[in-house]
């Protein structure tokens, strides 16, 4: 005990507490965007969407400015919105990461592939055409 209040042992204090908070870096991104950005972030950009200021569920969280682009590569989701510091600006999941699970107050739910599933919960217009895209590929996966 006597070490840490001799002069020495503050110094030794002070000089970890300096080395930490210089190597720390907080987290890019909140939440789940993190988990998305890990897997799926890219700097690749679609040249047009189809969906515009959508509003979508992602685990917890509603975000109502993302523009939706559905293609043969996959389901893009490209952020706007207030804080585009906290979520990516531009997510890619492929196709067979995309699961259409449910219609639930008035809302269509899917699952995105990552460490535990990812709950995406979409309006009716865009979940009935995400549905047609991820169910295709579910069929060519279990008859390939």
């Amino acid at each position: 005990m006597n070490f840490l209040a001799s002069p020495i042992g503050v110094i030794a204090i002070l000089a970890i507490v300096a080395i930490a908070a210089v190597m720390y870096q907080p987290a890019k991104y909140v939440g789940v965007w993190r988990e998305l950005a890990k897997l799926y972030e890219t700097d690749k950009r679609p040249i047009s969407a189809a969906f515009k200021g959508e509003s979508i569920e992602v685990g917890s969280f509603n975000y109502s400015q993302v523009d939706i682009v559905l293609d043969d590569d996959g389901f893009w989701i490209l952020y706007g919105g207030p804080g585009p510091q906290k979520v990516p600006a531009c997510i890619q999941v492929p196709w067979d990461c995309v699961r259409y699970r449910q219609e639930k107050r008035g809302r269509q739910n899917f699952q995105i592939r990552g460490k535990k599933p990812i709950e995406l919960w979409v309006m009716p217009e865009l979940g009935a055409a995400m549905q047609r895209r991820s169910e295709r590929y579910t069929l060519e996966d279990e008859l390939g």
